[in-house]
């Protein structure tokens, strides 16, 4: 049994609700295996929410446009040249209050992957609290943890390199969101909830200046809340790094050999090869 989060796009602040789901997780390394857990997740969250259109954006994802959204794909404009979302957001970590580590702006084009283990093998366990990128200075406040993720992720989405995946997310009806493969803090499912919801409520471009984006999200220039109403409808973490619930938490009550049965009926004809046509919508 695991749990993970479905980020659900909502039309005020904060933008985004976060539900927690109960499920049967199915262990391995093999391609299918990360889809059988997340065919478990999804169904098991539609018994509890039937009208939501739920997508996995991960490289797991059964459907095309999930792999798209990942943050290894994505592109993201720098001052110095194009890299990707992931490479932007761990090159910019700055890890320990006392004996700070890093940023890391020598690894900002490598591939996501390379630059992700290079970082964390340098943070020395510790957490990131702060991050530099561009010249632009943000914390990781405790209302809206994933501030400076979810500005890359965000701005990604608004750049012409990713014009065509972001058009297809919001003509696709996906109103509910998964990242399977992370627990982290900082979640691309989370950012796509927020696009689909800042574009819905016509607020998208002020994402774009970081003085407007800061104000959108409640956040001052030093990092810190702009007052209590920074708070509303925010689920916080506990000491003990829990995360405090709004909404109670969703059962497992799709079974395992409902999985299994889910998975031979509709993804039979998928392989346990990351190949480029290896996703349910481009079967034919």
């Amino acid at each position: 049994m695991a749990r993970r989060s479905v980020f659900i796009p909502r039309d005020v602040y904060p933008f985004f609700e976060e539900i927690h789901v109960d499920f049967d997780y199915f262990q391995g390394f093999a391609l299918s295996q990360k889809r059988k857990s997340q065919i478990s997740l999804h169904n098991n969250f539609l018994k509890a929410y039937p009208d939501y259109k739920v997508l996995e954006i991960s490289s797991s994802s059964l459907y095309s446009l999930g792999c798209a959204l990942s943050a290894m794909d994505l592109k993201k404009r720098t001052s110095q040249g194009v890299t990707t979302v992931e490479s932007a957001f761990q090159s910019s970590r700055i890890y320990g209050a006392d004996c700070e580590i890093g940023p890391f702006p020598e690894y900002l084009f490598l591939p996501g992957k390379e630059c992700k283990k290079i970082v964390k093998d340098k943070s020395k366990g510790l957490i990131s609290y702060h991050y530099l990128f561009d010249g632009m200075s943000f914390s990781a406040p405790t209302y809206h943890i994933s501030l400076f993720y979810d500005y890359l992720y965000l701005n990604a989405l608004c750049e012409p390199e990713n014009m065509e995946t972001a058009e297809r997310l919001l003509e696709s009806g996906y109103n509910a969101f998964t990242d399977l493969a992370t627990r982290a803090l900082n979640s691309q499912a989370r950012s796509a909830a927020l696009f689909t919801a800042l574009t819905a409520n016509g607020l998208i471009d002020q994402v774009k200046d970081y003085d407007s984006y800061l104000a959108l999200f409640r956040t001052g220039k030093n990092g810190l809340n702009t007052g209590p109403e920074s708070f509303e409808n925010v689920q916080l973490l506990t000491r003990k790094g829990d995360v405090q619930l709004l909404s109670p938490v969703v059962p497992c009550t799709f079974s395992r050999a409902e999985t299994e049965n889910y998975y031979k009926e509709k993804c039979s004809s998928l392989t346990n090869r990351k190949d480029p046509a290896n996703y349910l919508d481009l079967l034919t």
